[in-house]
Parts: structure tokens; sequence; C-alpha cells
């Protein structure tokens, strides 16, 4: 068959090639040196102290690779860190006295939250102050000045007595504004979260619910609520129906893929504006309604801002994340045998004794090969011994010549 003859040809191709090889290599140098197998040495020291403090040393590095990175840390799982979308709906509205000009007025939930901001983002108007202005020349208490120059050249602008400039602007028409103070503490915030890992689970997208019998299963909160779960310290509502403030909202999912427990989202709420500038805290915006070319509705609006952000990471059982954790974890169980080295040679008692054993010096290779080169200079060269039996073998033909001759 010709699979018997490709057989028979590729067999007697190979063995020719491997004998030549060997032959070839023999013919060079010593086989057995160049085929030779090195292994360690190692030396047994029978003392109890030494064996219990390597192997106690090893022992706490098993448990912190076993138990803390495996265990603990979940080194069996592969991760994967995502950043979602979260969708918010607002539902409340409030009814206020004016403090200042007598008023009142009804907000809807459209007026409470305006203006809309980024998508997910909710903003509550807590404090507004309202005053009715027209166009006119008058002073303005937001440009203080000291003389004409300060003021504005285009709006023929002049230092008036009080210190401000009189300009065309928008000049209040009530001597006095309407001040509103909005209870939003019961307002509802209906949050819906998403997020997806595109690596572990492309073709999952985990959501939230109105499932309020789970824990975390709730999504609608009232601001009071939000304001309660502040980390550290919750926060009052009163504390910032009159400044505002701005307040992160953290939907973070830790889903364990391939799992039947239901992922659920942890909510973590934080204060931020303290943490931009803690000399001034709060949080508010001015908008106006025009009634016409020359008549307005200054608002000036402070309140609560709620950001909402999802992120999450997502995990799952990886054989391969387990080799290379295990792998990369186990090499710190080398340090058992530095360490019982280190004791070894620098603090027990018979340290001389064990590093006599442990260590095998070798001669000074220098002196050594200085010594051969001397041997060989000393030594008899071929030339001197084939000068020297020349010259015995002229002097017994010379002998023979001259025993001839008186012969």
């Amino acid at each position: 068959m010709w699979y018997r003859r490709w057989y028979d040809k590729t067999t007697g191709f190979t063995s020719k090639h491997y004998h030549a090889l060997l032959h070839a290599v023999s013919s060079n140098q010593d086989v057995d040196r160049f085929w030779s197998y090195y292994t360690k040495q190692q030396v047994e020291f029978l003392d109890w102290q030494l064996g219990v403090t390597f192997y106690s040393i090893q022992a706490f590095m098993m448990a912190v690779v076993f138990g803390y990175v495996l265990i603990w840390n979940e080194g069996y799982l592969q991760s994967e860190q995502a950043i979602g979308a979260v969708v918010t709906h607002v539902a409340g509205d409030a009814l206020a006295v004016s403090t200042g000009k007598e008023a009142t007025r009804y907000f809807s939930t459209e007026e409470l939250t305006y203006p809309g901001m980024e998508n997910g983002n909710v903003f509550f108007a807590t404090r507004q102050r309202t005053i009715k202005q027209m166009r006119g020349y008058c002073e303005d208490p937001s440009m203080p000045c000291s003389t004409d120059s300060d003021c504005s050249a285009h709006g023929k602008g002049v230092c008036a007595e009080a210190g401000v400039c009189r300009v065309y602007t928008w000049c209040s028409v009530d001597n006095a504004p309407e001040i509103y103070e909005m209870n939003v503490g019961t307002a509802q915030i209906w949050v819906r979260s998403f997020i997806q890992f595109v690596k572990l689970a492309p073709d999952d997208m985990y959501t939230n619910d109105f499932n309020t019998s789970e824990p975390n299963g709730a999504n609608t909160f009232s601001v009071r609520e939000l304001l309660g779960m502040v980390d550290p310290l919750p926060v009052h509502y009163e504390e910032v129906a009159a400044l505002g403030g701005i307040f992160e909202v953290g939907l973070r999912w830790n889903c364990r893929i391939g799992s039947k427990n239901v992922c659920r989202p942890e909510i973590h709420v934080r204060r931020i504006d303290t943490l931009f500038d803690i000399d001034n805290i709060g949080h508010g915006l001015n908008h106006a309604e025009y009634i016409d070319d020359d008549h307005r509705l200054q608002n000036m609006v402070s309140g609560i801002r709620f950001m909402f952000r999802t992120t999450g990471i997502g995990k799952r059982i990886s054989f391969h994340a387990l080799i290379t954790t295990v792998s990369t974890a186990s090499s710190i169980l080398g340090l058992a045998f530095v360490v019982a080295d280190l004791l070894l040679t620098k603090v027990f008692k018979n340290r001389n004794k064990y590093i006599a054993r442990k260590f095998e010096k070798t001669p000074d290779f220098s002196e050594y090969i200085e010594a051969v080169e001397i041997r060989k200079q000393g030594a008899t060269k071929l030339t001197d011994i084939e000068q020297a039996e020349q010259q015995v073998v002229d002097k017994e033909d010379l002998w023979l010549k001259r025993f001839h001759e008186d012969a």
C-alpha cells in the first residue's frame, strides 16, 4: 500500500539523520558530558527550631494564598467593570406663601424641576425669590464703583452717590420681592438603572424594577429618603432647604454572571457641594420669565440637585483566572526559604557550622592557573629533547669514526 511505502521512506530518512547527528556529536566531544543532567544538592540540617520556623512561614504563606487571595479576594473570578445609564421621572408639587411681598403660588412638577439639565439628573427647587423688572435707567447693586470710569460706557453709566453704577439695565418695579419656600421633601423620584457587561455577558442587560419584596428592590424614593441615605451622616431636609446642595447618588452593581441569584444595585449617596468649596456651600441658579420685550420676572432659585450615576462590576468563574492567580500568588512561598536561609547564616548560634555545610568553596583558580603555566614553562620541551638526542648521536658517530681511523 502507498502509506506503507511512505512510512518506510520516512522512517529510513529519520533514522539515517538521527544516527548522523549522534555520530557528529560523539566525534566532537564526550556524549556523556554533552547530554549530562544537572540537579540541586540539598543539605538537611537537624535543627528543630529552624524546621519549625520554615514550616510556620510556609503554612502562613499558604493561608494567605488560599485564604485571602482565592477565597476572600475571589481570585478565581474574572471581573469586568462597566458604566451604565440612568432614567429618572419625578412626581410632586407644592403650594407656597411668600414671606416677602404678599402672594400665594402653586408650583407644579415642571416648575419645581426647571430647568432640566443632564439626562438622569434631577433638580428640586426649595426656595425661590422672584422680582418683577422692566427696562430703564436705574442703579444696579451688582456694579459697585468709585468713579464714572468704573461703569459701563455703553449703558451711559455714571457712579451714583450710593457707590453703585446708574446704567440702562433691568430695574426692579416692586419694592419687595416675592420669596417662596417650597416643601418638596415628599416629592418622589423614580429611578431606572441599566448596565451591561459586554465581555462577560454580551447578551444580557441588567436593570432594576418595582419589586419591593427583595433587598434593594425598590427604585422609587422621596427627597427625604435620599437625604437620609447620605454617607457618612444623614442630612435633614431642613438643613439644605435654604441654601440647597448637590448630592451624588451612585447605583453600584455587583453581579455574579451565571448565578441564579437576582442581581440588584446598591445605592450610595454622598454630598459633593461641600467638597467643591467649603466656604460657599449650596446650589442655586437664576432664570428669567419674559412677559414682553420690556418686562420680565427674574427668579433666583436655590434647591437640591441629585446626580445619578450607574457603575458596576461583573464577575464570572474562570479557570484561566484561577491558574493565573494561583501561579502568581504561589511565588511568595519561596519567601520561606529566604527567611530560613537568613536565620541559618545570620542568627543561629551554630551558623558557622551551618555555613560550612551549606556552601562549598572552590580553589582559587587564578593561582592554580598560574602554577600550571609555571610548570609548563619549566617542563622540558620536545625540541630540547630532540636536540639532546641528536648531540648524543653525533658524539657516537664521531667516536666510531676515530675508532676506525686508529684501527
